[in-house]
């Protein structure tokens, strides 16, 4: 229900309450409706087939064109498994690192997915630093050291050998 102030003229809305009798009537009514006619014509699905079969072309459209591919390997609660399970481990990360990607877990998988940014993430103690490689010499030394602990003869080999 409304009713006009006295001071402005400008309807304001009045609640049922203990001491008004409700008499009045709550509904608003609409002359002219609020539905836009002009756009009958091109909602009407007999119109749009009786355009198709005379042209043969559709009518344009804001819709975007169907995408079409073989999903079938897929399941859909498997992927949504998936997304809760990166959510959740994106929500255990400081809030820092958080806010670093504006509280979005597909900014900071592209970030992680992009190679170059490997040592902002070891600063950031997300990942490991790179081990160095071992060069030639050093591998050999180390299968030496093992072939020669295996080649010594022990206590348990010569009591099985008298």
């Amino acid at each position: 229900m409304t009713t006009k102030r006295k001071a402005t003229g400008v309807k304001k809305n009045v609640f049922r309450s203990a001491y008004n009798l409700g008499d009045l009537d709550y509904s608003e009514t609409f002359s002219e409706g609020l539905t836009e006619k002009h756009h009958k014509d091109e909602c009407d699905i007999n119109k749009i087939l009786a355009q198709f079969m005379e042209t043969g072309i559709m009518p344009e459209s804001n819709i975007r064109n169907p995408q079409y591919g073989d999903v079938s390997d897929h399941n859909f609660q498997d992927i949504q498994n998936q997304l809760a399970n990166a959510k959740s481990l994106f929500e255990e990360l400081p809030e820092l690192v958080k806010a670093r990607f504006n509280n979005e877990p597909f900014e900071f998988l592209r970030f992680v997915e992009d190679e170059k940014n490997h040592p902002e993430l070891v600063e950031m103690g997300l990942a490991h630093a790179p081990q160095p490689e071992l060069s030639a010499q050093a591998l050999q030394k180390e299968a030496d050291v093992v072939d020669t602990a295996d080649n010594e003869p022990g206590e348990a080999s010569e009591q099985l050998s008298t």
